[in-house]
């Protein structure tokens, strides 16, 4: 007998997930278009969440109409069940101990973390192509920070001919960007700053201030790519007429489907069930 799972809330890839996890459990939802009534719902062995899963106290859920507080979502998993998720806080975990619960952390991860990286940066590409008049091949893309995020969009930006330069504040992280073949600086070089058409942040504090962001030069464009509360001083660079953009959920807009399967994959994974490649 199959185990029951509810895939609750989130976005269109939470849907493509649920799609993918019906190939191998007894799938029900609630958050989208095709769910059913919420008083209708039971209990499940297993549930799923959002790969970020709480907004204020709240379930994730940009889909629904009302707002859910993330406690109630649990009333939903049986005690003792398993809850997959990611961004938890610790009052919900406290919540989900309480319940015996299981939690699986998506950003625990490795191998789907990485992949999410890919395609954020994919999805940085389509950004910034439709927000510039310019070319990626031969302009200059300056990235904050090196981690996975930083890191997928220097090689992605630099595979499609622009030259970057990363700024990064661990000496190690420097020297992985200049063994990968990048220029790189101490946070934050000026003239990266001065020469970039594109300028990409991934560090979630203010990096990108007033002082900053009056280094840029006409028609730059600066995409915001971290967690909250992002890493520009937005009233400056309004002020300074400078084009600013963030990117929450990215793989969400850009690969939902990609993006909704690696999450789904990642719980059948976890599950301990074999993947049948035909499904």
């Amino acid at each position: 007998m199959k185990k029951t799972l509810l895939v609750m809330g989130g976005d269109r890839r939470m849907e493509y997930a649920a799609e993918r996890l019906a190939a191998y459990f007894d799938v029900y939802t609630y958050g989208f278009s095709a769910s059913r009534p919420i008083w209708e719902l039971k209990q499940a062995d297993i549930l799923v969440l959002p790969y970020l899963s709480l907004s204020g106290g709240y379930l994730n859920a940009p889909l629904l109409s009302q707002k859910i507080p993330a406690v109630s979502a649990l009333d939903l998993l049986k005690y003792g069940g398993v809850l997959y998720g990611g961004g938890l806080d610790e009052g919900f975990l406290s919540y989900c101990a309480e319940r015996c619960a299981t939690v699986r952390d998506f950003f625990d991860d490795e191998e789907l973390t990485l992949k999410n990286a890919l395609l954020t940066a994919e999805g940085a590409v389509e950004t910034v192509l439709r927000e510039t008049d310019f070319s990626i091949s031969g302009s200059n893309v300056s990235v904050l920070g090196f981690g996975r995020v930083g890191r997928a969009c220097a090689k992605t930006f630099s595979a499609l001919g622009a030259g970057v330069t990363v700024s990064a504040r661990s000496h190690s992280a420097r020297e992985a960007a200049r063994a990968e073949g990048y220029r790189a600086n101490d946070f934050i070089a000026h003239g990266a700053l001065k020469r970039a058409d594109v300028v990409i942040n991934t560090v979630p504090s203010l990096v990108l201030g007033a002082g900053e962001l009056s280094l840029l030069k006409k028609g730059v464009f600066v995409l915001d790519l971290a967690s909250k509360p992002y890493g520009t001083d937005f009233e400056s660079a309004k002020e300074l007429g400078i084009k600013v953009e963030t990117a929450p959920g990215l793989p969400g807009k850009t690969a939902p489907k990609t993006a909704g399967y690696l999450i789904a994959e990642s719980v059948i994974k976890s599950e301990g069930v074999c993947i049948d490649e035909q499904n």
